[in-house]
């Protein structure tokens, strides 16, 4: 009797818990074909007044990547760059199928540049500063990232040997202008000829080359060689440092004491619009100052 009994309860119990598992009142039983699909993972932009520290020696054009930078917890401890301004890459430069170099980041360059000058309340190129465009890596523009990052950093000559600073650079060519390029010590290499560098000098102090300005060429193929460099930079720069120095374009030609120099961007730069170089006055034979020699006109210095 008892398993008869048993036996009788067992279809009651699966009804009821059939019973259980109906569909509420309102639904269609289908538990997935309302569900919202989730949004397709997307690289975040970084954030913009961010500063960051850098394993690079120098800075390179080429090879400057975001994977060089590391993020600091605030701008007020040390750091190498200060991102300023993030915006998107549009047009050519946002629809390749690699991120964009060269030519291609001619608008980004120009907008970075743009946007530098408001920061800094100067030209960045009149200071002892280098200008990073930075775009995503390939990883992360096949992830579909297009942003366009620009960083600016403090850095010891036109050699791009980055400074460790604290405090932003916003405003850092307004007043008394702390990182103007102003005077100079050269370095030669061991040949006494090849000038490989300079090292920043008060004015004031013992110095045999002074900055006169930043020239910035005709849009031309890079200049490749030392006869192209010239002819491409050399008459604007020359220009430059003769107004500088208070002479004619044939006095300061003819001058025994002072010539001119300049220090050119590279080529991967060059392609992206920044074709300019900064200009030197430059002692002869060894020659030192103490003094500015801006308006010197063509006397003996």
């Amino acid at each position: 009797m008892a398993r008869k009994l048993i036996s009788a309860l067992v279809p009651a119990m699966a009804l009821a818990l059939l019973a259980g598992c109906g569909a509420p009142a309102g639904t269609d039983k289908d538990l997935i074909d309302d569900w919202q699909m989730l949004a397709a993972p997307k690289v975040p932009s970084p954030p913009v007044n961010a500063c960051y520290t850098t394993s690079v020696e120098y800075f390179t054009t080429d090879t400057t990547t975001l994977f060089s930078f590391k993020p600091v917890d605030s701008c007020s401890v040390s750091h190498a760059s200060e991102t300023f301004y993030v915006g998107d890459l549009t047009g050519s430069a946002a629809s390749g199928t690699t991120p964009p170099k060269g030519q291609a980041l001619k608008d980004g360059w120009t907008k970075c540049a743009t946007e530098a000058e408001q920061f800094l309340g100067g030209d960045y190129r009149d200071g002892r500063l280098e200008l990073l465009v930075l775009v995503p890596s390939s990883t992360q523009w096949a992830s579909g990232a297009r942003y366009l990052r620009c960083d600016l950093a403090e850095v010891v000559s036109d050699a791009d040997k980055p400074v460790n600073r604290t405090g932003s650079l916003k405003g850092a060519l307004t007043g008394d202008k702390p990182l103007a390029l102003t005077c100079a010590m050269e370095v030669y290499d061991t040949d006494g000829k090849t000038w490989l560098d300079y090292t920043p000098a008060a004015c004031t102090s013992s110095h045999n080359i002074e900055y006169v300005g930043t020239y910035t060429s005709t849009d031309r193929p890079f200049p490749g060689n030392a006869d192209e460099r010239k002819t491409a930079i050399r008459p604007g720069c020359e220009a430059l440092g003769a107004k500088y120095l208070g002479m004619t374009a044939s006095q300061l030609t003819n001058h025994q004491q002072v010539g001119i120099g300049f220090w050119m961007v590279d080529e991967e730069n060059w392609n992206r619009g920044n074709r300019s170089a900064r200009c030197f006055a430059m002692l002869f034979d060894k020659k030192m100052v103490s003094r500015s020699i801006k308006d010197v006109g063509s006397g003996t210095i």
